[in-house]
C-alpha cells in the first residue's frame, strides 16, 4: 500500500494533521490502538489560537455550543478567596474567541474525528505500529491489526508523523532521548457531578501547604473536573481510589460540597520532557510524543494541534512540488523553541502552586494574595495574560519563513500571527479572520491593489488575493500607507513588505525551494 503520509495516533494532534492533511488533498493513512475516539474527558481548555483553527476549518460553533466559558478565575485558601481574575471577555479586541473555553479532549477528538469523516477518510482502529524503516525518499511501516492478527499491512509513504503520545514507540524506534524529569508529587483527576454554591462559569484553584486542588466548570449542570496533588499520606500507595481523597479535597478548599457522582477517576505521575529534534529525516514528531508538561495553564492538548497546524500545510507544499526539504525543516525551527518556553513556564506555575518549601508556602499564603489582587485588577496585565494562556502571543519573527521589507513603523513584524482587525467582511464588521479560511496562502493588500495577473502561474493555485482598506484599525497598528502581508496557510505572517513585485513573491518562495 502506498500514501504520502501515514500518521501514528488519532488524538487531538493525529486527528488535526489529518484534518489539515485533507485540507490540502494529501492522502494518508491514520492509525491508533484504540478502538475508537477517547472517552475520557482529559484535558480541558481549548485556547484562542487553538478556536482560531477550528475557525479557519468551519468547526468552530460546535465547541462555542457544546463547550463552557470559565467567566471568573478565583484563588482560594482557607475557603476564602484571595484574587480573581474575571475571564469573560478578556481578550476583547484580541480575537474572535476572548473567553477562557472549557471544551473537554473527548469532545476535540470527536469533533475532528467527525470533520475527518467529512471528508471521506477514516482511521484504522485498534492498528498498531510494529516497526518502521527510513529511506532517502521514503518511509516502510509495517503494521498490525489487532481485529485480524493474520492480516499483513505494509505501508510505504513519503513521511511519517509520530502523533502516539508520551509513550510514542515512533520517538523509542528512532532512539530519542526524552530529557526532562518526573514531578514528585502524584495527582489525581476525578470528573464529577458537584453540589455546591459556587457559579457553573468560575475556575477555582485552591491552595494549601500540603496540596493544590483546582475545580473546573465543564458543560452541563454541575459538571466539574477535579484535579490536584496528593498528600504526602498517599505517597505509597499504588491502589488510591477517589472516596480516599474526599477529605483531603474537602480539607483543602474548605467550601461546603457534596460530590453526587463520579464519572471518571485517575491517579498518575506528572513528567516534563522534552526530544531534542522534532524531525529525523522522514519522520516528525508532534504533541506529546515531541513534549510533555504539567497542566498548569490547560496549554498542552492545543500545543499538540498546534504542532500539527503548522506541519501540515508545509508537507503539503512539498508534496506538490512547490517546496523543497529546506520548508518542512522549519517546522522544528518553529515549533522547538515554543516547546522549551513552554517546559519552562508550566514548570515555574506548577512548582510555585504546588511546593511545599516553607518559603514558597509563605509567598503563596501571605504576599501572593495581594499581589494577585493588585495584578488582577488592572486591565493592560489582564489582557497580557489572556495573550500568555491563549497562546495568540507567539510568534515566528526568527523563522528563516519571516521576512520583512518595511519602512513604517508597524506594531507587527514579519512572523506574527495575523493583525486581529475589524473589516467589512460580506456587509458586516468583522475580523480579517473570517477572510482566511482557505487551504492556501493569502495576500492582504492594504490600501492598495494587485491581482492575479502579477503572480506566476505556477503559485497562481496556491496564493489568494485580498485587497483592505486602511482603516482605523489598521491605522493604529501604524499602518500609514500601502502594505502587503503574505499570511501563511496557517495564519502567520510570512512575508511582510511596503512594496509587492513579481520577483519579490517569487523570490519569497524560492528560498525554501531545495535543501541548500
Amino acid at each position: 500500500m502506498y500514501t504520502q503520509v501515514i500518521i501514528i495516533g488519532a488524538g487531538p494532534t493525529g486527528l488535526m494533521a489529518a484534518c489539515q492533511l485533507a485540507r490540502f488533498n494529501i492522502d494518508f493513512v491514520i492509525i491508533d490502538t484504540k478502538p475508537a475516539p477517547t472517552q475520557e474527558s482529559r484535558a480541558m481548555l481549548v485556547t484562542a489560537r487553538s478556536m482560531e483553527i477550528y475557525q479557519q476549518m468551519g468547526i468552530v460553533d460546535t465547541v462555542l455550543q457544546q463547550g463552557q466559558v470559565i467567566s471568573k478565575f478565583a484563588v482560594y485558601m482557607n475557603g476564602r478567596e484571595k484574587a480573581v481574575l474575571k475571564t469573560a471577555e478578556a481578550g476583547g479586541g484580541l480575537t474572535d474567541f476572548p473567553n477562557l473555553q472549557a471544551f473537554e479532549q473527548f469532545k476535540n477528538e470527536d469533533l475532528l474525528y467527525q470533520q475527518l469523516k467529512a471528508t471521506g477518510h477514516d482511521v484504522l482502529w485498534r492498528t498498531s505500529l510494529v516497526s518502521f524503516e527510513q529511506h532517502e525518499d521514503h518511509v516502510l511501516a509495517d503494521l498490525y491489526d489487532k481485529s485480524d492478527p493474520f492480516r499483513k499491512i505494509n505501508i510505504k509513504a513519503s513521511y511519517l508523523l509520530a502523533c502516539d503520545g508520551a509513550s510514542s514507540i515512533v520517538r523509542q524506534q528512532l532512539g530519542l532521548n526524552f530529557n526532562g524529569g518526573t514531578y514528585q508529587n502524584k495527582f489525581f483527576v476525578a470528573d464529577v457531578q458537584l453540589n455546591w454554591q459556587q457559579p457553573a462559569n468560575k475556575l477555582i484553584a485552591s491552595l494549601s501547604r500540603i496540596n493544590f486542588c483546582a475545580f473546573f466548570p465543564m458543560y452541563g449542570n454541575n459538571n466539574y473536573r477535579i484535579l490536584g496533588t496528593l498528600t504526602d499520606s498517599f505517597a505509597n500507595n499504588d491502589d488510591v481510589n477517589f472516596d480516599d481523597l474526599k477529605n483531603a479535597i474537602a480539607t483543602n478548599v474548605k467550601v461546603p460540597l457534596a460530590v453526587e457522582k463520579l464519572n471518571w477517576f485517575s491517579v498518575y505521575k506528572l513528567h516534563h520532557r522534552c526530544v531534542n529534534r522534532f524531525r529525523v529525516n522522514r519522520c516528525f514528531l508532534l504533541g506529546d510524543a515531541a513534549h510533555i508538561h504539567s497542566p498548569a495553564g490547560g496549554q498542552g492538548m492545543n500545543t499538540g494541534l498546534q504542532d500539527a497546524h503548522n506541519l501540515a500545510w508545509k508537507l503539503a507544499l512539498v508534496l506538490n512540488g512547490v517546496a523543497g526539504e529546506k520548508l518542512t525543516d522549519t517546522y522544528h525551527a518553529e515549533r522547538y523553541p515554543f516547546a522549551q518556553w513552554l517546559m519552562k513556564f508550566t514548570d515555574n506555575i506548577f512548582a510555585f502552586m504546588t511546593g511545599r518549601n516553607w518559603f514558597i508556602y509563605l509567598l503563596r499564603t501571605y504576599l501572593m494574595p495581594h499581589i494577585l489582587h493588585l495584578i488582577l485588577s488592572t486591565k493592560w496585565i489582564t489582557k497580557r495574560i489572556f495573550r500568555i494562556l491563549s497562546q495568540i502571543w507567539y510568534s515566528y519573527k526568527e523563522s528563516p519563513l519571516s521576512v520583512q521589507f518595511i519602512k513604517q513603523k508597524l506594531r507587527f513584524n514579519a512572523g506574527d500571527r495575523c493583525p486581529y482587525v475589524m473589516t467589512a467582511v460580506d456587509g458586516k464588521l468583522q475580523s480579517v479572520y473570517h477572510l482566511l479560511t482557505e487551504a492556501k496562502f493569502h495576500l492582504l493588500c492594504i490600501g492598495c491593489n494587485w491581482d492575479n495577473n502579477n503572480l506566476p502561474d505556477h503559485l497562481i493555485p496556491y496564493i489568494k488575493i485580498i485587497s483592505l482598506p486602511i482603516n482605523e484599525g489598521w491605522q493604529k497598528l501604524g499602518v500609514k500607507t500601502g502594505l502587503f502581508l503574505l499570511i501563511r496557510p496557517d495564519n502567520y505572517i510570512g512575508l511582510l513588505t511596503d512594496e509587492m513585485s513579481p520577483a519579490l513573491i517569487t523570490g519569497y518562495f524560492d528560498t525554501f525551494k531545495s535543501k541548500d
